[in-house]
């Protein structure tokens, strides 16, 4: 979207409590630039949109309400992600104890036969 807001300039005439009076200028003021987050793709990437947001919200970019919006969502998505890394990590660490407990088993089986 993109908003044309026209600046007005208030003046006053005939001294301090005299009437206003209104001028439109022609220039207009250019909307504020899209906010964007990028690639969401891993949970670095995530959390960098995460913190982007929340300085967008404090520097007065994005509106608070739709950053609040936006902050939920990404929290979900990195409460996710985290999962599937946990998950990830869970099954290396089977497969690793598997390994070594097979190593052991061979190496006990030629002490016994040697």
């Amino acid at each position: 979207m993109h908003y044309d807001v026209k600046q007005r300039r208030f003046q006053t005439l005939g001294g301090v409590l005299g009437p206003f009076v209104s001028t439109d200028s022609d220039q207009t003021e250019t909307a504020p630039t899209k906010f964007t987050l990028g690639p969401l793709g891993s949970l670095n990437q995530v959390t960098k949109g995460l913190a982007k947001t929340i300085r967008a919200m404090a520097d007065g970019t994005l509106d608070s309400q739709v950053g609040a919006r936006i902050c939920n969502g990404l929290g979900i998505m990195r409460a996710c992600l985290e999962t599937q890394k946990l998950e990830q990590l869970e099954a290396r660490m089977d497969e690793i104890a598997d390994r070594v407990a097979r190593d052991r088993t061979n190496a006990a089986r030629k002490e016994i036969h040697p």
